[in-house]
């Protein structure tokens, strides 16, 4: 029988998704939105630092192995989800005086509402409602068919 063609770090990682995907909804649920809520304020740049923030834990995976490509995209983008979709929701546990139904109004059901601008440092683009929530069910699609194998 021939034997699989698999890296070193492929054959560790082999069996282990659902525990990747459980530190991923946690990273990005409870560090992710801890940082983005504690340092929103901040201004150059912000969101592309976000971006890379969401996806340095699984890099390495990349970095060892090219074809784990798929699996450090699919856990980047459940940290991403975890802090769109959950942002508002730990700022409202944690005290802030926020309209839950109109933040999940507004970010899940697409519309033409301003909600924010993305600042990558080089670019400052406006975000609506529709852009965000278009945004998070490609991400929900792309993620299943990054991971389903």
């Amino acid at each position: 029988m021939p034997k699989k063609d698999v890296s070193k770090i492929s054959e560790v990682l082999e069996g282990k998704l659902y525990p990747l995907i459980l530190f991923a909804v946690l990273y990005g649920l409870l560090f992710v939105n801890y940082i983005d809520i504690s340092s929103s304020g901040l201004d150059y740049g912000y969101h592309l630092w976000l971006v890379l923030l969401y996806f340095f834990p699984f890099v390495a995976f990349s970095i060892f192995n090219l074809k784990n490509w798929k699996l450090t995209l699919g856990l980047g983008f459940i940290a991403s989800l975890m802090n769109d979709v959950f942002y508002n929701f730990l700022r409202y546990l944690i005290g802030f005086h926020i309209s839950l139904s109109s933040y999940y109004n507004h970010w899940l059901l697409p519309q033409s509402v301003p909600l924010f601008n993305l600042n990558l440092g080089f670019v400052i683009i406006p975000v609506t409602s529709w852009m965000m929530a278009f945004s998070i069910y490609i991400r929900i699609a792309v993620t299943y068919v990054l991971l389903k194998d």
